[in-house]
This record gives structure tokens, C-alpha cells and sequence, in this order.
């Protein structure tokens, strides 16, 4: 499967429904000209939480890695 934002954005929406739970969400901001990193904007909740850095790991970053292999890092945009 191709690396793109909607390809990205398809794998990532049962996460985004978690993160809904519990107020948070995250925005796709782009992709490396390489596709080896996914830039994102954590929103809500996600943005003050002391977890997020873990949420990333093993919430996002994992999970997609199983689909696009290349995928070297998630990498947070600040407002």
C-alpha cells in the first residue's frame, strides 16, 4: 500500500476513536518527502497530556508501521 495522508488517515481513524474518549484527537499535517515521517497535530486533550509521548509510540507509530513499513517516526507539530 502506498504511504499517503489518506492511505495514513484511513489506518489511523480507530485510534483517533479512542482518543476521542477522552477528549483528544490529532490532526495529519504532511509527510517527509521520503516518507519516513508522519507530522501530526495532537488537539484537545492529547496536547497537555502527560502520556502522549507514549500514545505516539505505541498508539500511532506502531499500529502503522504494521501497514507502511518506511514509516520512521511521528513527529508533533506545535500550533
Amino acid at each position: 500500500m502506498k504511504v499517503t495522508l489518506q492511505s495514513i488517515a484511513e489506518r489511523l481513524e480507530p485510534v483517533r476513536s479512542y482518543l476521542a474518549i477522552d477528549g483528544g484527537d490529532l490532526e495529519l499535517i504532511g509527510l517527509s518527502s521520503d516518507g519516513k515521517r508522519l507530522y501530526i497535530r495532537l488537539l484537545g486533550s492529547c496536547k497537555t497530556c502527560d502520556l502522549n509521548t507514549t500514545t505516539i509510540q505505541l498508539g500511532i507509530l506502531e499500529p502503522l508501521r504494521q501497514h507502511f513499513p518506511s514509516i520512521e517516526a511521528v513527529e508533533i507539530v506545535s500550533d
